[in-house]
């Protein structure tokens, strides 16, 4: 290397090495100037071979009477320079080992030398080798013509990489006078067991990776390693955390699918011509897709940055706090309006999982959209037009004041599906009280309030010295609603435990105290309209006439109750 004029001196290559560096994002950040920049530094010498039978051999010959050495460029050279003209079928040992050189200097044989390359140098060489640069893109051997895919937008590996591969790719780009073979790179904590330890075998704290996955799925390990912290930092691995990803997320997001599914007979052509973002003047409908384009925008930002973690929590905010637990739930009542948007988030979610959940993203996407996988889907694009700030401040505000109203009526004893007759919120001064303005808006975010914590009427009062104060007071309507509502939630319990899908239409039969039957009795229309029946009796029939049958304790006092499925 010193006669081609190659040999640079130490000094020379730390400040290229330094200088390359400068132009890599780092992620964790700390590590451009810290680890990896005191490793560049302090640059040591690299002995290349190694003293083994496999890897790559060092294309070195070495006369055996003078002691000659040459190193052979390529397969061509080697093939014109052998003398025992043996085919070369082979490059590894132990066929290079049988060919032998013409040495120039005294006419004596050449053997190629025992050693073989340092692994690390295979893989630091990867950028250059997986072109076979230069040779494969310009005959003249040009050293200045730059690598094809050169240099890569992004690479990960563990932190002890940066003694590695990470540092054995930049020093081969470097000494070839390239530039950083990569732009960014993500550098991964070790994973630990639970008090923190390194595993090991001796140590019996090894954890069998592929019992994990076959029990929570391999999506759930992978959501649980983008969460659970920085990928900087080490994981101390805990099996219920994981367990608490499949739970928390991954069947969540299911659920919402399994939702959809349940309800939508004609899901695939929903789906299909959900594609497009659906118009509509519902609020939370617009709502819901404000958020969604939000979520794109922010999704899309950190990605670029490389903010694994924080792309991954936002999605999981979004999918179990607005979208499961907020927006379904309050469509539930309405959803043939509601179906089309809840297929658009639908669609649009599996696209944006898709680089953190391959297999549930592509199984959810497969089933609303057949025209092609999830992975060759084009990524989302925001529509900052549909990005109501405004009307996603007052929903944050909205879903405040329920979660204070609903706390209240915990404290209270009173159970959510007892009507109250009011609710009072602190007027103008207070945060809440901008709702009061008389805006279309404002009344339809009202309604959602009344409808989450069942109360009559919301009233603006800023004589309270909380921020709301509920009625506690129980009147004989509001008891009666309340009984009709509790006695409703035990049909739905046996429509489930039935099997029944939300399609089917049921009889109910029921026997009770002559008070509760004439409330049941007057409220026979609500009943049959909030549980998808048909008929409503006060009777009993032979055993076994029913699908299911329960007897239940309804405010102290013994009820029986029964559904049968019925023809629509």
């Amino acid at each position: 290397y010193a006669k081609k004029g190659w040999f640079i001196k130490m000094s020379i290559l730390r400040d290229k090495l330094l200088k390359n560096n400068e132009q890599i994002n780092w992620v964790p950040a700390h590590l451009k100037q810290g680890r990896f920049g005191e490793w560049l530094r302090e640059v040591k010498d690299w002995n290349l071979s190694r003293e083994r039978y496999w890897g790559t051999p060092l294309p070195i010959w070495k006369c055996q009477q003078c002691d000659n050495t040459v190193v052979i460029g390529s397969a061509e050279e080697l093939k014109q320079l052998q003398i025992n003209n043996l085919e070369i079928r082979d490059l590894h040992r132990p066929y290079i080992d049988e060919i032998h050189l013409f040495c120039s200097k005294c006419k004596g044989t050449m053997k190629r030398v025992p050693e073989v390359i340092d692994c690390w140098f295979d893989s630091g060489a990867m950028p250059f080798a997986q072109g076979h640069w230069p040779f494969a893109q310009n005959k003249k051997i040009k050293r200045k013509n730059t690598p094809k895919l050169f240099p890569a937008d992004y690479i990960s590996e563990a932190i002890d990489q940066t003694r590695g591969w990470f540092y054995t790719l930049l020093a081969i780009s470097t000494l070839l006078g390239f530039e950083s073979p990569y732009k960014n790179v993500i550098s991964l904590g070790h994973i630990l067991d639970e008090k923190g330890e390194k595993m090991s075998k001796s140590k019996g704290n090894v954890v069998d990776s592929w019992k994990v996955i076959d029990k929570y799925g391999i999506d759930a390990l992978r959501w649980y390693f983008y969460t659970v912290n920085q990928s900087g930092d080490s994981k101390l691995f805990s099996e219920k955390d994981v367990s608490q990803s499949l739970k928390k997320f991954i069947m969540i997001f299911w659920n919402c699918y399994v939702f959809f599914e349940t309800y939508e007979e004609s899901a695939k052509r929903k789906a299909q011509s959900a594609n497009l973002q659906p118009k509509t003047k519902n609020l939370l409908d617009q709502w819901v897709i404000s958020r969604l384009n939000g979520l794109i925008q922010e999704i899309t930002e950190k990605l670029n940055n490389y903010d694994v973690t924080g792309s991954a929590r936002a999605i999981e905010e979004f999918v179990v706090n607005d979208f499961s637990q907020w927006y379904i739930r309050r469509s539930r009542k309405r959803f043939e309006k509601a179906s089309s948007t809840l297929c658009f988030v639908l669609l649009t979610l599996s696209k944006l999982i898709a680089p953190f959940v391959p297999f549930l993203s592509e199984e959810i996407y497969q089933k609303l959209n057949c025209s092609c996988s999830v992975h060759l889907a084009d990524w989302p694009k925001a529509n900052k037009k549909l990005i109501d700030e405004e009307l996603n401040q007052k929903m944050e505000k909205v879903r405040e004041i329920v979660s204070l109203a609903l706390a209240e009526r915990a404290k209270a004893g009173i159970k959510v599906r007892q009507p109250i007759a009011s609710l009072k919120i602190k007027n103008q001064k207070g945060p809440y009280g901008e709702l009061r303005a008389a805006k279309i808006k404002n009344k339809e975010l009202l309604e959602l309030i009344k409808e989450e914590v069942n109360v009559k009427k919301i009233i603006f009062d800023s004589g309270i010295k909380k921020e709301l104060k509920i009625d506690t007071k129980i009147t004989l309507g509001l008891r009666e609603e309340g009984q009709v509502r509790e006695f409703v939630r035990y049909v739905q319990k046996l429509r489930k435990k039935a099997g029944f899908t939300p399609k089917d239409k049921i009889d109910i039969s029921f026997l009770g105290p002559d008070i509760l039957t004439k409330i049941f009795i007057k409220n026979r229309v609500f009943i049959l309209s909030e549980t998808k029946g048909k008929d409503f009796l006060s009777q009993k029939q032979a055993k076994g006439f029913f699908d299911v049958e329960t007897e239940i304790k309804f405010e102290n006092k013994k009820l029986w109750l029964a559904i049968k499925k019925t023809s629509n």
